[in-house]
């Protein structure tokens, strides 16, 4: 296993034997309840297919419900139907990880809990936000972070910390592509670390299924899709990471070119 997955492994092990962090219920402020209306009506760069939008009109039907919890480090407030439950344990624990932000205060999650997942469109088509985007926040800020699909819920928490914290590359140093490949690809890695809990046997096994999982899907988007280069939407997400991984010491091995691979979500589903 890589020496940096090694690191951020040991480090899971460290907080994940730290008390976790205790929710309470929160009451969702009319601010908050804007802030979500808002959001379904715009942002839809990322959100083509308008999933914010049908989950506030489910809400406003009553068949999602408004759910607001508050721990030490964030707030979330998710509209969610039956069966969907906030993974407060989880987003606890990476909430800590990351520590409160630099301003003070809480980091803010609005979650629309939307069951539409990533899918490849149909060969020979090219791949947009639609088939790859599931939330967005500003950089550098604890204003909101805004989550829009059940599916990878707790990667793109991951991804848009990353951003929010100021942790990604500086924009004015690189391109917009080439920073999502990098925020991506260690959301990647820490997701792995996190889900191993500090066991180096597990991280390796998890390790080795994102890994195939990333040749599979790299090898459609590039075959089945012609994502080649930055100029192609879904590079910063998909194959861009490939250059990252390499250069942080990672073996991806060769793409393959699965086309009986639906699902274009970034992470193997044994980091759910």
């Amino acid at each position: 296993m890589p020496v940096l997955l090694d690191v951020l492994v040991e480090e899971m092990g460290r907080l994940v034997r730290d008390p976790l962090p205790k929710w309470t219920d929160y009451n969702p402020t009319g601010g908050d309840i804007g802030q979500l209306e808002q959001n379904s009506l715009k942002n839809n760069t990322f959100d083509k297919m308008a999933l914010k939008n049908q989950v506030w009109d489910a809400y406003k039907a009553g068949t999602k419900k408004c759910i607001g919890k508050e721990c030490e480090y964030g707030i979330v407030v998710a509209l969610l139907g039956d069966g969907a439950q906030i993974p407060l344990r989880d987003w606890g624990l990476i909430f800590k990880w990351f520590g409160k932000p630099t301003g003070g205060g809480k980091w803010k999650v609005f979650w629309f809990g939307s069951e539409v997942k990533r899918e490849f469109p149909d060969t020979g088509s090219p791949m947009g936000p639609e088939h790859v985007n599931g939330g967005y926040t500003t950089r550098c800020s604890s204003d909101g972070i805004f989550i829009y699909r059940l599916e990878e819920a707790t990667r793109v928490l991951v991804h848009e910390l990353i951003h929010a914290a100021c942790l990604d590359p500086d924009p004015a140093k690189t391109t917009i592509p080439v920073l999502e490949a990098n925020t991506e690809t260690w959301a990647e890695l820490l997701l792995v670390a996190f889900r191993s809990k500090g066991n180096w046997a597990k991280a390796q096994k998890l390790w080795a299924a994102q890994r195939k999982w990333i040749q599979e899907t790299n090898g459609r988007a590039a075959a089945a899709h012609n994502v080649k280069g930055e100029n192609d939407y879904a590079w910063r997400y998909l194959n861009g990471r490939a250059h990252v991984y390499e250069r942080l010491g990672f073996d991806l091995g060769t793409a393959i070119g699965a086309n009986n691979i639906q699902s274009s979500r970034f992470t193997t589903p044994d980091l759910d």
